[in-house]
This record gives structure tokens, sequence and C-alpha cells, in this order.
């Protein structure tokens, strides 16, 4: 079979399968249009750590969510659980929301682009890029997040310390650091520790909870030492002095190691970019002379 012939037979399947998915919605959205625009109220003001176009095809997608959550397969949920996690966003939204969010957009692009008149290799490339975007979005959130957390650590650490050092205690440490700081995770993070704490957990429930809802390399030795310093009686500002100390070093190491890695990523585009548009304009007076001499 040539490549014509499949690309006939492929590019009306697919387009059936957008139309199917297109009707499902559709019909979900006629289903629940009432509870879904006071959803859509509600999830407004609470999802406001999510993005705009997250946040308004949220509320729509209840019915297919109820439909193929459940047949989703477990590895698939947990995968997505943990990139949600890693971006900060597993408490306002379900894995199972996000895939089929994440569905929607190019099965809707597909259609769109049908009957745009879109067809080929060109249809093909465009929903391929469209279904990506949102997973693409989800994986540089989580690195927005980590790359957050591990700036803004050894700050953290170094105010704890001082708290401690003075005579308070970890839940006054922790009300101090988070009230002489902006608004960042870090921040966020602590203040839930502190909710955890007046809730009544104890001290290292708290502190594995913490490392559970930040789930950054950087964080796990931090939080295994408060925890062993916690049960053997130790000092915690000895030991977060000591944290501070290599969590500086740590961002040091990393800071020489993406500023050695800097020149290899401007090699593309000095040699594809750059370079071609220096020699176009140093090399056409050069063909314009020689043309006109000969």
């Amino acid at each position: 079979m040539s490549q014509a012939d499949l690309l006939s037979v492929l590019v009306p399947f697919t387009a059936m399968l957008g139309i199917a998915a297109l009707l499902l919605w559709l019909y979900s959205m006629v289903r629940t249009a009432r509870p879904a625009a006071r959803s859509m109220r509600r999830s407004l003001r609470r999802t406001r750590s999510l993005p705009l176009w997250l946040r308004l095809l949220l509320p729509w997608s209840g019915g297919m969510v109820r439909v193929v959550g459940p047949r989703l397969p477990l590895t698939l949920r947990q995968g997505v659980q943990w990139m949600l996690r890693r971006a900060g966003l597993d408490e306002d939204l379900l894995p199972q929301q996000f895939v089929v969010v994440a569905a929607l957009i190019p099965a809707s692009a597909a259609v769109l682009l049908g009957m745009a008149g879109v067809s080929g290799v060109a249809h093909w490339l465009a929903a391929l890029l469209i279904a990506a975007l949102p997973w693409l979005w989800l994986r540089d959130a989580g690195r927005r997040r980590c790359d957050e957390i591990v700036r803004d650590l050894p700050l953290y650490v170094d105010m704890l310390t001082l708290a401690l050092e003075a005579g308070g205690a970890l839940s006054v440490a922790l009300r101090v650091a988070t009230a002489r700081s902006p608004d960042s995770v870090l921040r966020r993070a602590f203040q839930r520790v502190q909710g955890d704490l007046r809730a009544g957990r104890t001290r290292a429930e708290a502190l594995r909870a913490l490392g559970e809802r930040l789930d950054v390399p950087s964080v796990t030795p931090l939080i295994a030492a408060l925890i062993k310093a916690d049960a053997s009686g130790g000092s915690l500002a000895a030991v977060l002095r000591a944290q501070s100390e290599q969590r500086l070093n740590e961002r040091f190491s990393r800071a020489e190691k993406l500023a050695m890695e800097a020149p290899v990523k401007m090699l593309a585009p000095l040699v594809l970019c750059i370079f071609p548009c220096t020699f176009l304009v140093l090399g056409f007076p050069i063909l314009i002379r020689f043309l006109a001499s000969g």
C-alpha cells in the first residue's frame, strides 16, 4: 500500500474519531449545562493556581471524566499523579481530569483542522504538536517548581536556623520564616506544616508530609536529618546550619554546571541562525559586485 493510499484511509478514520470525541463532549456539556455553570464558578475560585485554559476546560469535562476516568490504566494514573505532584497541582487536579482535558484539546483541534481543509501530513503533524502541548506544559511546570525550590531553600533554612539559635521552637521559627518571606512554593509548604502541627500531627509526620509534597532531591536529606535529630533529641539548629551550608554548596555547584553548559546550548543557534545571517550579510555585496563586473 502506497503512502497516498495509507493517508486516504487514516485521515478519514482520524476525523471520525475526532468527531466522535467532540460529540461525546457536546453531549456531556448539554447534559450537565447548569451544574457545569455552577461548578465553573466554584472551580475558578478554588483552582486559581491552574492556568486559564485548564480552568476553563475543566468544568466541561465532568461527563467524560466519569466515563473515561475509571477505565484509565493504573500506571497512567500514577504517572500523571506524580507529574501533578511535581508541579504542585495534585491538590487542585485529579489525574483523570488532566488526561481527559489533554485528549479533548487535540481531538477538537483535529476536527477544526479538518473543517478548515487541512489534510495529509500537515494534519497529522499539527494534531501531534497540539496533543503534546499540555504534557510539555506539565513537565515544564514541574521543572520550574523544582528550580524555584532549589533556589530558595538555602534562604529559608538560614531563617529557620537563626530563629532556632535565638531560642525559639520549630513552630516559632516556621512562623517567623513564613511571615518575613515573599510568596513562593516553600512559603506555602511551610505554612502547610504549621497547619499540620496545629491540627495535632507530630513533628515527624508533618515533616514527612512536607517531603512527600515537595518531592525534590534537595529536600529529602534535610527532612531526614530533621526527623533524626528530633527523634534523638539533638539540636535542630546545628542540623539546620550544616544543611544550610550543604544546600548552598549544591546551589553553587549547580550554577557552575549550568554556566558550563551555556556555550554548548548556544552552539545550535549560532550555527543555524546567527552564522548564516552573518555570512549572508557579508557575502551579498560581494556577490552583487561579482555579478556586476561579470
